[in-house]
């Protein structure tokens, strides 16, 4: 494959796949001004793979004759085999594509990201199973964004294991009222030395100079410092649960766009070729109507029509908040009901 013709349009996956698949050696990419941007996004993320862009900017997606005139000029111009991929434009755009490219008796193709195949058009019907990893930063970029900073790397083996053993034990809702109750109590100073889960006589934490120890039935984990114990343990239990579910997601990530805006994640992780984002939030203080909000303005910057986004608390929203996560089509998740088969 050569040159494949791909039409702008907001879902920018909708070629990424089918570029990064192929990796032809040229591609010419039809915008109409309002998609310049994202064309800029493409050209760059194509170009980062060694494929050559020639952009064909300022089009007038309603005008059906001229787009198909400039189509037929592209393909008469063409010194190599050319392929159409439909998948994106506006309907008229790719009607208008089509028709000409049939007319030359050319290849087109379609992606059909949910059922996972290409479906080749013309001249021979036939489909293709998907063949490619999308990488978080190549999905990003796509959308004018890039990784620049993730907790990934900082994750311990220890993590896991106080998960496994809480999980085994049957205790996680009072692990998790127990350190509800410890972040609440100490503050942000913490001057205390030892905290006793009073109640249960599981959890014991113990502060030293150099080091934060959290004992559950003597069982003994260790800490840097207090970041794990006073909110970042819901990350990591997400993290922990995506594992058992063989996803490979990212952990406390910051992206930056092109315009230098910066936006922090969660959780991140590409699965059938979409985007989900998942904000964790392990406090009974903060505010869920501005967790939600945020959560769906990462989705709609980052994610496009492909994103997917989740919500993910200790203890369950009201009706009233789960409904206006509904509406924002966002999906909630609790820690008690991880069943570790959400995404499977």
């Amino acid at each position: 494959m050569n040159t494949m013709f791909c039409l702008v349009s907001r879902q920018a996956m909708a070629n990424v796949i089918p570029v990064l698949m192929y990796k032809p050696n040229k591609v010419l990419l039809f915008a109409t001004p309002e998609e310049k941007k994202t064309a800029n996004h493409l050209e760059k993320l194509f170009v980062s793979n060694n494929i050559d862009v020639r952009r064909v900017d300022n089009l007038d997606a309603y005008d059906y004759l001229k787009f198909k005139d400039c189509i037929l000029d592209e393909i008469n111009k063409a010194t190599v085999d050319v392929v159409l991929n439909v998948t994106g434009g506006t309907k008229l755009m790719a009607l208008a594509a089509y028709e000409a490219f049939a007319e030359k008796d050319k290849h087109i193709i379609y992606c059909n990201t949910d059922r996972n195949q290409i479906i080749h058009l013309f001249p021979k019907l036939s489909t293709e199973k998907l063949n490619l990893s999308v990488s978080i930063n190549d999905y990003l970029q796509s959308y004018g964004y890039k990784v620049v900073a993730s907790r990934t790397k900082e994750v311990k083996k220890e993590y896991f294991d106080l998960f496994e053993l809480i999980e085994l034990n049957n205790i996680k809702l009072p692990f998790a009222k127990f350190l509800d109750d410890y972040r609440s109590q100490t503050g942000s100073e913490n001057p205390l030395k030892t905290y006793v889960d009073k109640k249960n006589k599981i959890f014991t934490i113990q502060k030293t100079p150099t080091s934060i120890i959290l004992l559950v039935n003597n069982i003994k984990f260790k800490f840097d410092d207090e970041k794990f114990l006073k909110g970042d343990w819901l990350e990591y239990f997400m993290l922990y649960s995506l594992k058992k579910q063989n996803i490979k997601p990212e952990v406390g990530v910051k992206i930056i766009s092109t315009s230098n805006v910066e936006n922090e994640i969660d959780i991140i992780f590409i699965k059938d070729y979409q985007l989900y984002l998942i904000s964790c939030k392990s406090g009974k203080n903060t505010d869920p109507n501005k967790n939600i909000y945020e959560i769906e303005t990462l989705r709609n910057i980052a994610g496009g029509t492909f994103g997917k986004a989740f919500l993910f608390t200790v203890k369950d929203l009201t009706d009233r908040m789960k409904q206006r996560a509904s509406d924002l089509k966002i999906e909630t998740l609790t820690f008690a009901r991880i069943t570790h088969k959400e995404f499977t």
